[in-house]
């Protein structure tokens, strides 16, 4: 199922890439490590591009091999409807961002399966709590880049514990397509009818590992928003 639904959305989304409206940097970097399994991606959050809409840079890759179909961990509020059997279907796992019993039982269940997804060489995508880049009270920036400040980072964990790479993503948008805070489908419409909003940037970053005998938290929070908001220098 999600790879039909893959395919689906990765033909537009392919398309849009082609007429140059998405542009991708560190692309063939990024197939590469999501080939060999294990890598976490990380990105930014602005309000267009969501977890599972970042699988589809890797289709058509995905159909001939499924691990490079990344697992998303996507907002419990963003498919409200679907069963938990749909969000296996889509390679889903729900988080909550905020902080009550339901989002806290929600958040220790979706760490134990990703952990178990990265022992068996699965990749993920994710936004982590607090990285908004418009709606956060607390900003991080580097140059023109700019992000909200990391609150919670136990997926970071996760992937330490299994010794997963983390490839720190940026999207960067324009000014018009950032304006007003758009919801999907005012940012959906933007990105496709006007050209003040074109090209949409997906930055795949160097990955890196965490290593060490001790997690720290804050430590590898500012280092992943280093990671996410800094532009390579050219090789």
């Amino acid at each position: 199922m999600a790879v039909l639904l893959g395919t689906l959305l990765g033909i537009p989304f392919w398309l849009l890439g082609l007429f140059r409206i998405i542009r991708i940097s560190g692309y063939w970097r990024a197939v590469n490590y999501v080939r060999r399994g294990r890598v976490l991606i990380v990105a930014n959050h602005p309000s267009l591009i969501e977890t599972f809409l970042i699988p589809l840079v890797f289709w058509p890759w995905a159909m001939f091999r499924l691990r490079m179909f990344p697992w998303s961990l996507p907002d419990k509020n963003l498919f409200k409807g679907f069963t938990p059997e749909h969000h296996e279907r889509l390679r889903c796992i729900r988080v909550g961002r905020d902080d009550t019993l339901e989002s806290r039982k929600l958040n220790w269940s979706a760490m134990k399966r990703a952990m178990e997804h990265f022992e068996r060489r699965q990749c993920f995508v994710a936004h982590l709590e607090g990285g908004r880049t418009s709606k956060q009270a607390e900003h991080v920036s580097v140059g023109p880049n700019k992000m909200g400040k990391i609150k919670n980072a136990q997926i970071l964990k996760a992937a330490w514990k299994k010794d997963a790479w983390i490839m720190p993503l940026h999207v960067k948008m324009t000014d018009a397509m950032r304006q007003d805070l758009p919801g999907f489908g005012e940012s959906l419409r933007r990105l496709l009818l006007s050209p003040k909003c074109w090209p949409i940037r997906l930055e795949f970053r160097r990955p890196y590992k965490i290593v060490g005998q001790r997690f720290d938290e804050e430590t590898e929070k500012r280092r992943l928003e280093l990671a996410i908001l800094t532009p390579e220098m050219p090789a």
